[in-house]
């Protein structure tokens, strides 16, 4: 079985806990701070390119979270995190080939719309993205910020505990192996619990 077959099996298994959840309380959600931890999955990859096939690694980890929602309009509300994801991770190749990731920080806002069984939103932010390719005798390093975008859901198992289900997505453009705008990505899969303030 491939990694990206278990990085699938583990997003569809987080995706299944949360919407067989029965006892979701859309009702009791409400304003304020809450502070959570997770299981975060996360994969990164290098793009294919001529003579240089596409890299991939995936990892299992944890991650914590803390943040304020505040509704906005009727149903809809507005949320803003700071989180950690550890999504360190360093693979080698027979070749020489190598992926290099750190741990991803940052903040995001969440813009979303709740219903009775729950709510949905889109993901908006910035994260550190942190990592050290070499493809085909070729090395690129970075560190710094770049923008993160995903989806998300939430169910409030109580007045006081909820769940979340969020995939966010970063990249960047590298000039590596003779191409000068090959990508590299970093998509991380949370399932959290939080504790509402």
């Amino acid at each position: 079985m491939s990694k990206q077959t278990h990085f699938a099996l583990f997003g569809a298994v987080a995706i299944a806990v949360l919407t067989t959840t029965s006892h979701a309380y859309a009702d009791d959600s409400r304003d304020g701070f809450y502070a959570g931890l997770a299981i975060a999955g996360s994969g990164v990859a290098t793009e294919e390119g001529a003579g240089v096939p596409q890299r991939d690694n995936s990892k299992t980890s944890i991650g914590a979270f803390a943040g304020y929602k505040q509704k906005v309009y009727s149903n809809y509300f507005i949320a803003g995190e700071a989180f950690i994801n550890d999504t360190s991770q360093d693979r080698t190749y027979s070749n020489g080939d190598r992926l290099s990731f750190g741990t991803q920080y940052g903040v995001k806002a969440h813009l979303g719309y709740e219903a009775n069984w729950g709510s949905v939103y889109a993901i908006l932010g910035a994260a550190n993205l942190d990592y050290d390719v070499t493809l085909n005798g070729s090395t690129v390093s970075e560190s710094g910020i770049s923008p993160i975008f995903g989806l998300g859901t939430s169910y409030q198992i109580n007045e006081k505990v909820s769940a979340n289900l969020e995939y966010i997505g970063t990249g960047d453009s590298i000039n590596i192996a003779g191409k000068s705008d090959r990508g590299v990505g970093l998509g991380v899969v949370r399932l959290g619990l939080a504790y509402h303030f």
